[in-house]
């Protein structure tokens, strides 16, 4: 099993990843301020799903601070679909976030299954693995 690596970037974030028996495990830490820092941070994320080539992947970031302004999600799941390869809607995402975000992530969530991606929103960890083992 390998243990991850560590990234720092501008946005004050640090990921670290690791691919286990189930599914692609990645944590997040910090603060996004804006939509173009969201669209950044994704990108990081996406490297490291290409890295792993794992179909399965819990991002676990209860830790992280989101932007509050709903249509910065709805901009960057098109961001996803125009400037990722189609394999995208291949993933199975689950994503962690803090209870506070749960309706922004939830908005997220429903672009997302609209636009025919399977990336889903939790505030608990265990219910996401559930999600996202079964």
């Amino acid at each position: 099993m390998s243990f991850g690596e560590y990234y720092f970037t501008k946005m004050d974030i640090v990921i670290t990843s690791r691919n286990t028996p189930e599914y692609l495990l990645i944590e997040s830490k910090g603060v996004i301020k804006t939509g173009p820092d969201m669209q950044e941070h994704c990108k990081l994320l996406f490297d490291e799903v290409l890295k792993y080539n794992n179909k399965k992947v819990l991002i676990d970031e209860p830790g992280t601070r989101f932007p509050q302004n709903m249509f910065i999600y709805y901009d960057l799941v098109n961001y996803y679909v125009d400037n990722f390869p189609p394999e995208i809607r291949f993933l199975k995402i689950a994503v962690v976030i803090a209870e506070e975000f749960k309706e922004i992530g939830y908005f997220w969530e429903t672009v997302c299954v609209n636009k025919g991606l399977q990336y889903f929103a939790f505030t608990s960890f265990q219910d996401a693995h559930d999600w996202l083992v079964k």
